[in-house]
């Protein structure tokens, strides 16, 4: 029996504590679970085998309170392999009160959730320690990332030194060893220096030391791996190179225990294999330092103190120690450290980072400011409404690294084969080493060590560890850096292998607020008709006499007066303007006032097909104008749908507005599907249809009521502002509100997957190859074998490759669309006032 505390929010009474205690007693496997109301905590006693801690949380959740889980982000250093992350893994996922643990070889970051009634961070990082690696707290203060970069600078500047010490040492081995057999005389040369057997000495002392020096690196950990019976790569590193050295020390120490045949020496094969190793792990350091680049630049956009006004004092001080509602000053030039709104002062502030647009944006009391965007001309003072991990930045940088950490579901061969696979490589040594001993030729032992050593040093698993997470390291990177969030990293599979895209209209495809399109006045004075028309809109809150106003105001700020203003419910308006009775208003109200629209009716006929609402405007009882609003379609919707169709994916639509509008707008973009008249809450059904016909549905929301069918969907995608980047519904937040990001999106996904499968292929392809080559089976028929050295090399260049590989993702770039063909709604833009038709 196992035993969980857990801590339980939520409950009220008696009755509470009593239905939690009866929900989970009922459960087979627990034998008892008394609920403390006063330490609202549970001691549940139960069955491991029948059922799980994950399972009894979920069963207090369902009966509706808050089991308390917490989740640590750790550091973990010394792992080296896939091997290695598992067993860590393995290690945190049996601590009790653990309910799920996932680890990161490429971040050497720990996910851990656990319940804290049960387990504390100390215990975690105690059963890291004892596992063989070092724990790393991660920091959460601004300097935090900056430090642990350095950490991981001296780490590789002492891998650096190990590196230099291991090759300084290793030739003059090589050369002790090989050279006889490549220069004819050199072996003259050494024993007129001095005996033959001094020379066999020095070669065992520099390797010993390379061993106890540079090599402790693999010896150590591996050494704890065997302890804890959980080889790994470092254990066939150690064996490998730990038989060679031993071999022929023992030559060297006690010759006739072997025969004359076989007193050979093999100190140059492992001082060179660990030499190369290391060589190989370096360049995976330094590949891996390229993989976070886009971290570094995402911190690096924070500022690192504020001028913050205390009692009328303006002083620095660093970000932590800044507070909401404080008063920061933002000089000009200056990076804005908080977010938060302008109290004073006016300025163009640079928001490139943020939403892409190159041109500074005017900042004036009242308008927000993000963190990390740049000041650029006057001088700002601050109201700070988010600090430390509240600001949008913040969240940005908290999104990228839970991406990076995540474990995709593809991942889960490559853990199934590590799993089982450096045990299944120590059998393979064996039965190579005892087959060429038994069956080889003479001198076997010389075949049957060289063999087994090639083996257990070409058969390293690092490349199968590397290959998912550096790969969703660059590629969920590289997406930040084109405004493109992935919440979770899990989203990068399945948007891999949408089928369909579907659209919310409003705000999404379309601007979000009705614009003035077209304008026809019978005596084609349209500037006098807009005149007017806004005059008598000025006194209405419609959304749609908002547009009006908006329009003839970038034409003539001064409006006249009106007398007599009335609004019609469901028809129009009425007011006198000049002396003049202006009415405007829908068919049915020039109609009802017994106004003859005449020819104009054609033009109105042929807005409303365009899925425009069409507006009479009447002068002393003549029509003397139609106008047409719209909410008109983003720049880029027409051209990103032609992207998509490009990409083999169907293109749907939901709206709630009528069909005929939204029939209208597909026409002009291209949409192959809608949906019409859908409620907010029918849209989550409508994609759920769409699944169980068989399709892989991504749902594009702008976030705002958007939210059941972004959770619904396979992949949600939410366009934000800037300013929606936590819509805890989406798996995917796009910062800038270029549809772009859709495309940029897709295009992130399937590029980091296929470089995913490329680096698994490879990483198998590799050992599957080479195990056999290194065994010697080909050895008999074609005489071709595989020295331990080069073993050694190929190993290491193997994780090279696939870090190598996965750093192209870098290379991605973004889809422009703006500059392609524009929207049907831009094509059809022409018969409006100059003025207003620019803000269109």
């Amino acid at each position: 029996m196992s035993q969980l505390e857990l801590g339980i929010k939520g409950m009220t009474c008696a009755n509470c504590s009593a239905r939690v205690e009866r929900t989970l007693g009922k459960l087979e496997g627990v034998s008892e679970a008394p609920v403390n109301l006063a330490t609202e905590r549970a001691s549940i006693r139960y069955d491991a085998s029948l059922i799980t801690q994950a399972a009894l949380i979920d069963a207090v959740r369902d009966a509706g309170y808050s089991p308390v889980v917490d989740e640590l982000e750790i550091g973990v250093g010394g792992m080296t392999c896939a091997n290695c992350s598992a067993r860590v893994e393995r290690i945190l996922n049996k601590l009790p009160g653990v309910i799920q643990a996932s680890v990161n070889l490429a971040t050497e970051r720990a996910t851990v959730r656990f319940v804290p009634a049960t387990l504390g961070q100390d215990e975690i990082a105690s059963a890291i320690q004892e596992a063989g690696y070092e724990p790393r707290p991660l920091e959460e203060d601004g300097d935090a990332e900056a430090r642990e970069e350095a950490a991981r600078e001296a780490g590789r500047r002492a891998m650096r030194h190990d590196l230099l010490l291991a090759v300084a040492l290793t030739l003059p081995v090589v050369i002790l060893a090989m050279g006889p057999h490549f220069l004819p005389g050199f072996q003259e040369i050494l024993d007129a220096l001095a005996p033959r057997g001094l020379w066999e000495w020095l070669q065992a002392l520099l390797t010993t030391v390379i061993i106890l020096g540079p090599g402790r690196r693999f010896f150590r950990p591996g050494w704890i791996a065997y302890r804890h019976l959980s080889p790994d790569m470092n254990s066939l590193v150690m064996t490998g190179t730990g038989a060679a050295w031993l071999y022929s020390l023992l030559v060297l120490l006690q010759p006739g225990l072997f025969p004359p045949d076989a007193r050979n020496l093999y100190f140059e094969s492992a001082a060179v294999v660990l030499t190369a190793i290391l060589m190989g792990k370096y360049l995976e350091e330094l590949a891996k330092g390229r993989t976070s680049a886009a971290i570094r630049k995402l911190v690096g956009l924070q500022a690192k103190t504020a001028r913050v006004l205390r009692d009328g004092v303006e002083e620095e001080v660093p970000l932590g120690q800044v507070q909401r509602g404080d008063r920061v000053v933002i000089r000009p030039g200056e990076r804005i450290p908080v977010d938060g709104d302008v109290l004073e002062g006016e300025s163009y502030v640079d928001e490139s980072m943020l939403t892409g647009e190159p041109v500074p944006v005017a900042k004036h009391p009242g308008d927000s400011v993000v963190g990390g965007t740049v000041n650029q001309h006057g001088q700002l003072q601050v109201t700070a409404t988010q600090v430390g991990k509240g600001t949008v930045l913040a969240q940005i940088i908290r999104l990228v690294e839970r991406a990076q950490g995540a474990k995709l579901p593809i991942q889960g061969l490559a853990d199934r084969v590590v799993r089982v696979f450096t045990p299944v490589v120590l059998v393979i040594a064996a039965v190579t080493f005892t087959a060429w001993l038994v069956l080889g030729p003479d001198p076997a032992i010389t075949l049957a060590l060289v063999s087994a050593v090639a083996v257990l040093v070409v058969a390293c698993p690092c490349a199968m560890g590397l290959a998912t997470p550096a790969a969703i390291m660059v590629g969920t990177g590289r997406a930040a850096e084109l405004g493109v969030l992935y919440r979770k990293g899990e989203a990068l599979e399945r948007l891999s292998h949408v089928t369909r895209v579907v659209f919310d209209k409003t705000g999404t495809l379309t601007a979000g607020h009705p614009e003035l399109t077209d304008l026809e006045a019978v005596d084609g004075d349209r500037d006098t008709a807009l005149r007017l028309a806004a005059a008598v809109e000025a006194g209405s809150e419609h959304p749609l006499a908002t547009a009006i106003v908006n329009a003839a105001r970038e034409q003539n700020p001064a409006l006249p007066a009106v007398e007599a203003f009335s609004a019609i419910p469901g028809y129009g308006v009425t007011a006198r303007v000049e002396g003049q009775l202006v009415q405007l208003g829908a068919l049915r109200y020039m109609e009802r006032e017994g106004i003859d629209v005449g020819a104009l009716a054609a033009n109105a006929d042929g807005y409303s097909s365009d899925g425009k609402t069409p507006i009479y405007l009447a002068v002393d009882g003549s029509v003397r104008a139609v106008l047409a609003v719209a909410d008109p379609l983003k720049a880029e919707a027409a051209a990103m749908v032609v992207e998509l169709h490009r990409r083999g994916l169907q293109v749907a639509m939901i709206t709630g507005d009528t069909r005929k509008t939204a029939e209208a707008i597909a026409r002009q973009v291209g949409i192959d599907e809608v949906h019409a008249e859908i409620l907010p809450d029918g849209k989550a059904n409508t994609v759920q249809e769409m699944q169980a016909q068989g399709q892989k549905v991504v749902f594009v929301g702008d976030g705002i009521n958007d939210a059941p069918a972004l959770a619904q969907a396979d992949v949600g995608i939410a366009v934000g502002s800037g300013t929606d980047i936590a819509i805890e519904a989406a798996d995917v937040t796009l910062t800038r509100g270029n549809l772009g990001g859709v495309i940029t999106a897709i295009d992130v996904a399937r590029r980091t997957l296929s470089t995913i499968r490329g680096n698994l292929f490879w990483a198998f392809i590799y050992n599957i190859l080479l195990i056999p080559v290194a065994t010697g089976i080909f050895y008999p028929t074609f005489g071709l074998h595989l020295d331990p050295m080069a073993a050694g090399v190929a190993m290491g260049l193997s994780s090279v490759f696939v870090v190598v590989n996965s750093l192209r993702l870098r290379r991605l770039r973004p889809t422009r669309l703006g500059d392609r063909a524009p929207s049907a709604t831009q094509a059809t833009q022409g018969n409006i006032p100059r003025a207003s038709q620019a803000t269109t």
